[in-house]
């Protein structure tokens, strides 16, 4: 507006408004005059309408025409100054408007004069490049030709370098096919120090074979690494070949070279697991369904050990140890053949040969330092297949497992000569015992492991031999008749008890072995084993009875080998008259053995041979023997004792004290304790026996189904209640004769025993003097149970003992005169009874009783008759008179001289005096002699007042026969019940002790007389 209101000229530009200013000065005076006479809202740039209306005071009263006038004035004041401005607009723009088009068109001819200029231009740079560019053709095409060139010298110079690498590429690979390692290691220098020139960086192909340089030192280091594997394990062995390696080693620097002795070891290794999976392998079923390479790649070593059969074992180790000795052999020439090498070298000043001489001293320390490590693998990979391997009875038999021990203390034998100049670690003060000691720890894992196995083939062993001797030889009637042997029998025999494991020298030539020990001298090659040494020998009852007849004189081989032959052959060729005393007492003379003595004997010299094959079992198989040797007496116990008498042997006295039955069943408690006082050790051995027994089960395939418990049940004997057999009384004889031989036997090989006992263990053979003294009184209670038996089975003879004295208390012995004994034809029907039985006895068994057992027997029948005849006292009761007691004793006297003259006819000789049956000082002695009968029969003459007393001090009589002394003393009934009831409180009291002292084993035969 303002560039308006300066007038017509303000819109020609600069020039016009400098040349309208210079024309009319006071025109724009008149102009400002103008703009300053409008409002100011319309000189701004700020929108008019909204000014003014802002101005308008709201809200206003459009209905006032004052208001509508001031408006409509202010409007027509607005618009007269708006007609003004515009008109002075159009008059300046009509003034100006000529200027306007000549500057326009001054503007459109300067620009076609500047397009002129630019074709101009253009045309003229577009000649000068044609003119130019081809002078810079020209220039270049020298140029590059000149590069080429150069570029083709250049190329043919670096294709001759590539020839020399290519060559020595070639060179390398030709040497490792012909094995030529040291140079090939020249090869391998030279071009890695070509490839490592600067020139051949910027080249991919040099690049990868630059690359590829690692893989040719691999291959070189693997090619050695395979001849040092053939030297390691290979037959043979080719030393220039090895030489060649190590001067190979000798070549390459420190970062590339391996260590030799490592890699030897590592090869060993190797081979001793490859060759111990095909040994395996070789003798195992197969157990994949491919090939038998897939099966050595599939199989584990312990499922081909498992899938062996037993009867392979021996061959398998064989071949195995056979090879593993092979290894030691080679390392020990490996070790020697480097020793040597040095001391050559050694005297050699070429410097070039100085890193091969310190080769050859490092290999050879990291050979000598390997052995330990060669030794120990062998020694776990051998103690893992024994681990594998079952070893059970009767899988595995008895020879093959001796077989097995002894190769494999072969193997320990060439393991610690392989070691034995191994550098130990010195110690201060360590003795030459100690470095031995230290030494043969290097085998202790096989020995340990050797053990363990050993001790589990025995295990099933002893099961086995256990159950197997219980049911062919305990339960079998056959088994317990007497053999026919000769004098000089021996049941154990020592020349049978030297095990098959003989210790040899390493390398089995004893001082003779050669100091390098080769494949030729391997132990294990072309091994026979001997099968005489290893055989489990078996003696035939033909075979033992025939056994040293030519050390017996000539007279009393007649008899002997004539009653032997009668035996043998079971024909009538000898009249029973023809069989007198002197033939008896000739056959007689020889042990007295069974069947079943016989095969436990067989089996106790397998035990002992197993001792001696593994000592560090000695004292478990000795115990285990014995333990076998317990078994048998429980066993003869149970069979020939009848079984009311030892399940009151064997019966827990402390344990029926807390019964509730314990004050009724006092007699039976009674009567049991004396019985088992009668024999105390061996009650405490059976009990402990089958404690151990019924505590212990056997494992294995063979004898599962069995454990303790089966084994305590035994059947008695099918005979004990046979009169055609007198209860068995031949085979009682045999069993306990026989148990006392085999004791006997075992006492003469007892220092044998002694000597394979480990020296702090060896008192464990005291045991065997106990034995004696359990089957002395083995014996007492069975040939006392027998006499009982004889004499007391109905069908026996025309009277038994319970029909005898039941007889005679029926009798009256209630009167005083007695002219003639009422007893009289019954103690005569007892008396004919009793020759009857002299005559049978000694023909028991076809004769074979010994005579001294005879006796025993006798005099056992003998005691039972007297006890017999204290019953018919007491039950005759309170009726008997002074007078009866009188002539009972005189009845009593004429059976006792009966008994003891028919016994001493069938002696023979009067003057020898019989021992007695029971020790002075054993607690029961009273009750083995007649003084037993005449003491109770001197108690009813005892006032009333003593009873008590007398009774107190002779409770070795039954409780039946107190109580009727009582009743026959002690007239008051009243003070009969008091005596019984204080006797009965007494005897529960001792008895209560008594069964302590059995139980703890505190007190012996050594007490006062009575309980």
């Amino acid at each position: 507006l303002a560039s308006w209101s300066a007038g017509p000229g303000a819109c020609r530009g600069p020039r016009a408004a400098d040349m309208a200013s210079r024309s009319s000065p006071g025109s724009a005076a008149a102009s400002a005059a103008r703009l300053d006479a409008l409002p100011e809202r319309f000189v701004v740039t700020e929108n008019v309408v909204a000014k003014e209306l802002e101005d308008i005071e709201w809200p206003r009263d459009l209905d006032d025409s004052r208001a509508i006038e001031a408006i409509e004035e202010r409007i027509s004041r607005y618009t007269a100054f708006s007609e003004k401005i515009n008109a002075q607009l159009s008059a300046r723009v009509m003034a100006n408007y000529n200027e306007f088009v000549q500057g326009m068109q001054q503007v459109q001819a300067m620009e076609t004069e500047v397009t002129l200029i630019g074709v101009l231009i253009k045309n003229g740079r577009r000649k000068l490049h044609e003119r130019d560019l081809g002078i810079v053709q020209g220039s270049m095409m020298v140029s590059r030709k000149y590069k080429k060139a150069q570029r083709l010298k250049r190329l043919l110079e670096l294709l001759s370098e590539f020839q020399e690498v290519a060559h020595a590429h070639a060179r390398l690979g030709e040497c490792l096919g012909s094995e030529l390692y040291c140079e090939a290691i020249d090869q391998h220098s030279a071009l890695r120090d070509a490839l490592a020139a600067d020139e051949f960086r910027k080249f991919p192909g040099l690049a990868g074979l630059k690359d590829g340089l690692g893989q040719h030192l691999v291959l070189v280091q693997q090619k050695l690494s395979d001849g040092l594997r053939v030297a390691a394990v290979s037959a043979d062995f080719d030393a220039e070949r090895y030489e060649e390696i190590l001067k190979a080693y000798s070549m390459m620097s420190h970062d590339q070279a391996l260590s030799v002795g490592k890699e030897l070891l590592r090869h060993v290794t190797e081979c001793i697991v490859a060759v111990s999976k095909q040994c395996v392998l070789m003798y195992a079923v197969d157990v994949t369904q491919g090939s038998p390479a897939d099966g050595l790649q599939k199989a584990q070593l312990r499922d081909l050990c498992r899938s062996m059969h037993p009867s392979h074992f021996s061959d398998c180790m064989t071949t195995l140890y056979e090879h593993l000795c092979n290894f030691l052999y080679r390392h020990q020439f490996l070790c020697r053949w480097h020793e040597f090498r040095a001391q050559g070298v050694a005297s050699e000043d070429d410097r070039e040969r100085s890193r091969f001489r310190e080769v050859l001293r490092e290999v050879q320390s990291e050979l000598v330092a390997s052995k330990r490590n060669v030794w120990e693998y062998i020694s776990q990979q051998v103690s893992h297949i024994l681990i594998s391997l079952e070893f059970q009875y009767p899988g595995l038999s008895e020879e093959s497992f001796l077989q097995i021990l002894h190769l494999t203390q072969m193997l320990i034998d060439e393991g610690d000569a392989f070691m034995a100049d191994y550098p130990l670690a010195s110690r201060s003060g360590s003795s030459t015992s100690a470095t031995t000691d230290r030494r043969r720890q290097w085998s202790a894992p096989i020995k340990n492991t050797l053990k363990s196995k050993a001790h589990d083939y025995f295990q099933s062993l002893h099961a086995h031999a256990w159950v197997a001797f219980k049911a062919d030889c305990i339960e079998k009637e056959d088994n317990w008749q007497r053999l026919p042997v000769a004098r000089s029998y021996q049941l154990i025999r020592k020349e049978r008890l030297q095990c098959g494991i003989i210790k040899k020298d390493a390398g089995g030539k004893g001082d003779a072995a050669p100091k390098v020990r080769t494949a030729e001298s391997n132990p294990f090659k072309n091994y026979k084993p001997d099968l005489a040494a290893f055989a489990v020998e078996e003696c035939g009852e033909q075979g033992g009875a025939l056994e040293g007849r030519g050390r017996d004189d000539a007279a009393d081989d007649v008899d002997e080998h004539a009653l032997l032959q009668h035996w043998i052959d079971d024909n009538d060729s000898l009249a029973p008259e023809q069989i007198g005393s002197s033939m008896l007492s000739n056959s007689n003379r020889s042990p007295v053995v069974s069947k079943a003595t016989v095969e436990l004997a067989r089996l106790l010299e397998r035990y002992f041979r197993m001792m001696g094959a593994v000592p560090q079992l000695a004292l478990d198989v000795f115990q285990s023997a014995m333990q076998l040797v317990e078994f048998y007496m429980h066993c003869v116990l149970f069979l020939f004792v009848q079984d009311r008498h030892s399940r009151a042997f064997m019966e827990d006295l402390e344990a029926a004290q807390q019964a509730p039955n314990a004050e009724a069943r006092l007699p039976q408690r009674h009567e049991a304790l004396l019985l088992q006082l009668l024999c105390p050790e061996l009650r405490r051995a059976i009990t402990r026996s089958r404690e151990s027994m019924a505590s212990s089960s056997f494992g294995g395939d063979a004898q599962g189904a069995f454990n303790g418990l089966a084994m305590l049940q035994v059947t008695p004997f099918p005979k004990l209640n046979s009169p055609s057999t007198l209860c068995g009384l031949s085979e009682r004889c045999t069993a306990v004769e026989s148990v006392f031989a085999l004791i006997a036997a075992l006492r003469d090989v007892r220092p044998l025993l002694t000597e394979r006992l480990p020296k702090d263990k060896q008192e464990a053979v005291d045991c065997l003097s106990s034995q004696e003294v359990l089957a002395a009184q083995l014996r007492t209670l069975v040939l006392r149970s027998a006499a009982s038996d004889v004499l007391e089975v109905p069908q026996m003879g025309r009277v038994s003992m319970d029909h005898f004295s039941n007889t005679m208390q029926a009798l009256r012995w209630d009167v005083r005169d007695f002219s003639t004994s009422p007893g009289a034809p019954y103690f005569e029907q007892l008396r004919a009874q009793i020759e009857e039985l002299s005559r049978r006895i000694p023909s028991a068994g076809g004769g074979s009783i010994p005579f001294a057992t005879q006796r025993l027997v006798w005099r056992w029948m003998e005691v039972r008759i007297m006890h017999e005849c204290a019953e018919v006292v007491a039950k005759c009761g309170r009726k008997k008179t002074p007078e009866a007691l009188e002539q009972l004793a005189k009845d009593f006297q004429s059976i006792r001289m009966s008994v003891q003259q028919n016994f001493r006819s069938n002696a023979g000789d009067d003057s020898e005096e019989e021992p007695p049956l029971l020790p002075e000082e054993h607690p029961l002695a009273l009750t083995a002699r007649w003084e037993y009968l005449d003491g109770f029969m001197k108690a009813h003459a005892l006032p009333a007042d003593k009873i008590l007393e007398w009774c107190k001090g002779a409770s070795e009589y039954p409780l039946r026969l107190h109580r009727a002394l009582i009743e026959y003393v002690q007239g008051n009934p009243k003070t009969q019940r008091q005596i019984v009831m204080d006797f009965e409180a007494f005897l529960a009291g001792r008895i209560a002790q008594a069964a302590s002292e059995l139980s703890s084993g505190a007190s012996r035969a050594g007490g006062p007389r009575g309980i």
